[in-house]
């Protein structure tokens, strides 16, 4: 490329760093819906899919910034959870480069901190990730929406390679990639939130709240290169518990959060006011299938929520054990986010860096990727049984068992090489971590994709 700003040291925000309010409810249900199979609120693109006229706006906006830009050749590339995403070449460039368009579920927050997490990866790990060469954190553009400017990542998915791979091109593939992830779970963090710019520090911290001091012992430990003379801070946390369908107008902390227990006491809190913000009645903004069987039961479902809420100040302590330590944890290395080198099988990408938090090191499950977990596996839907479906518990025993056989060897080299993140030779600590987990796992009702506590004792 020519133009000389693509190679510049940070992305480059082509938005303004300030940002307005949250867009009004009635403005953001449109992008959310009933899953027409399992019921619970889904993201979807509400107006059509011109892509023509997509196009032509995505080349106005960046011939202003970039004017190589102009003759690209731009095509519709692919569509994700949260995005559409348009490719950029051209015969004469080295490169490729991906535009991606977002969804506004955490209008400014949400890609504000994806761009400062992978900067801070590309910097302080060898993890093969895209590049942002720019952003916008504003829908104030001819779009009408957030997007990113970032090269494109070389390789084929996982998925699409994993059943012609032998097993020890498997095992090859996650013992390189553990390398990469033991160097970005041995990064520290004094707190739990999301990473952003140091330059939004003013709007991404409470109020009133300045940057700390921080020691010279523990400059070069923890928090490196994060707050005073540093390029990032640690900000509001961005996660789907935390902003899922009409959670991200709930007031109430969003951090950061300097213990488990404040983060624990956050997520119960903000699940007891979606509990009691059920919308039933079809037809009005915010309603699913779940949200009508949910109110169907819901004198059972308000008294087993504060019996879970009353168990939290039994389970999770005050104070921070050694399982508390924050670590930047991408959640989604899964079959579709990795990429590899269809001829070698190395790997070449990891992608999908939004709504990436620092969480304590006991909710990464062992640092272990969705794809050699269990984790994706879950009961069957709240619709479904209403319908009379039976539940899939026997299915998921036995494919848990089928996939178990499958990854052993992998997780083994995986493991074998990230290590343990913490220190857990004590009971009590072991104690702990079971029984925070425990509350994990029934916090995970809160996303409305599984079948509540009334029919899942």
């Amino acid at each position: 490329m020519g133009s000389q700003s693509i190679d510049a040291d940070l992305p480059i925000r082509v938005s303004e760093t300030h940002h307005s309010n949250k867009p009004p409810p009635e403005d953001l249900h449109r992008y959310w819906r009933s899953h027409q199979h399992d019921g619970y609120l889904e993201r979807y693109w509400p107006d059509g899919n011109d892509h023509n006229e997509w196009i032509s706006s995505i080349r106005r906006i960046l011939s202003r910034q970039f004017p190589d830009f102009a003759n690209a050749d731009i095509q519709y590339f692919s569509n994700g959870t949260f995005n559409r995403l348009y490719s950029l070449t051209n015969p004469s460039w080295d490169k490729a480069y991906l535009f991606r368009v977002s969804i506004p579920v955490e209008p400014f927050f949400k890609t504000e901190s994806e761009i400062a997490t992978m900067e801070y990866v590309r910097r302080h790990t060898t993890m093969p990730i895209p590049r942002v060469v720019a952003f916008s954190s504003s829908d104030d553009n001819e779009l009408g929406y957030e997007w990113i400017l970032m090269e494109m990542m070389p390789g084929e998915p996982l998925r699409k390679l994993w059943s012609a791979m032998a097993e020890d091109a498997r095992i090859a593939v996650f013992a390189e990639l553990a390398v990469h992830v033991k160097q970005l779970v041995a990064l520290r963090f004094s707190k739990f939130g999301n990473l952003y710019l140091a330059d939004v520090a003013d709007k991404v911290l409470p109020r009133n709240v300045s940057l700390p001091v921080k020691g010279d012992d523990l400059a070069d430990a923890v928090d490196r290169d994060i707050g005073p003379g540093g390029q990032f801070v640690i900000g509001r946390i961005v996660a789907q518990d935390f902003f899922f369908d009409k959670r991200v107008y709930y007031p109430g902390s969003r951090g950061p959060f300097l213990t488990t227990r404040e983060l624990v006491d956050t997520r119960v809190e903000l699940l007891g006011r979606r509990l009691r913000h059920l919308s039933p009645v079809e037809g009005e903004a915010w309603y699913c299938e779940n949200d009508r069987e949910l109110a169907r039961h819901k004198d059972r479902v308000y008294e087993l929520f504060d019996q879970l809420k009353a168990l939290v100040p039994r389970l999770v302590p005050p104070e921070n054990g050694p399982e508390d330590r924050g670590v930047l944890w991408h959640d989604d290395l899964s079959e579709h986010n990795l990429l590899l080198d269809p001829a070698t099988f190395k790997l070449t990408g990891v992608l999908d860096w939004e709504s990436v938090s620092i969480v304590p090191a006991y909710e990464t499950q062992d640092a272990r990727p969705a794809w050699l977990s269990d984790r994706d596996w879950r009961p069957t839907p709240l619709v479904h049984l209403a319908r009379g479906i039976p539940p899939n518990d026997e299915f998921i025993k036995a494919d848990k068992l089928r996939r178990v056989l499958e990854m052993g060897p992998a997780r083994q080299a995986y493991h074998r090489i990230v290590g343990p993140l913490y220190d857990d030779s004590s009971p009590e600590t072991q104690q702990r971590v079971r029984n925070k987990r425990g509350i994990a796992k029934q916090l995970e009702i809160d996303a409305f994709q599984h079948r509540p506590w009334c029919t899942a004792d």
